[in-house]
């Protein structure tokens, strides 16, 4: 190869053949200069990216437009599960109501006995980030009897609670209207 050929001209594309070989069949320059040639098959990476960050977004929204934002602040330590023996009405999982809250598992919630809860505040002498438990509960408490009421909650879950005795006194008429 003569030094004319070697040299590259100002302005003239670089081939995948020229660049010098990083890996077995990978040059370079590759991943930075294709990347408009590359179909969505080849990049993954941003696919994954993109569900990653909506997720993330759907995390943070939901309880933001639902009015209970501390929850977004529970990071799940279970610090609050040292209340198992001091709970007046026995909810084993006060973190399961907060991430619960969260995203909004109306069945999740229920399940866990969060229509027994009385927001006695037991548990938030517990929590390490200090947040509103109570406050966090009754907000799902509301969002759920709204559910109940609307007919979102399936029927199989409050079945359940009203045979496992899941469901507190406050909540009582509105699950046997809907169950009937």
């Amino acid at each position: 190869m003569s030094d004319q050929e070697k040299r590259v001209q100002i302005g003239e594309k670089r081939q995948d053949t020229k660049q010098p070989t990083v890996l077995p069949g990978i040059h370079r320059y590759q991943f930075f200069t294709n990347l408009k040639d590359r179909g969505w098959t080849l990049n993954l990476d941003r696919v994954a990216l993109f569900g990653i960050v909506t997720a993330l977004l759907a995390t943070v929204l939901k309880p933001l437009f639902h009015g209970n934002a501390a929850t977004i602040y529970c990071y799940e330590c279970r610090a609050c599960y040292a209340t198992q023996d001091r709970c007046p009405v026995g909810i084993m999982f006060q973190a399961e109501l907060a991430v619960a809250g969260r995203v909004l598992d109306y069945d999740r919630f229920i399940r866990n006995g969060g229509l027994k809860c009385i927001r006695c505040g037991n548990c938030q002498s517990y929590c390490v980030q200090y947040l509103p438990l109570p406050r966090m509960f009754e907000i799902m408490q509301d969002d759920t009897r709204s559910a109940i009421r609307n007919g979102i909650v399936p029927r199989y879950s409050l079945e359940r609670a009203m045979n496992e005795g899941l469901v507190g006194k406050e909540f009582i008429d509105d699950v046997v209207k809907a169950l009937a």
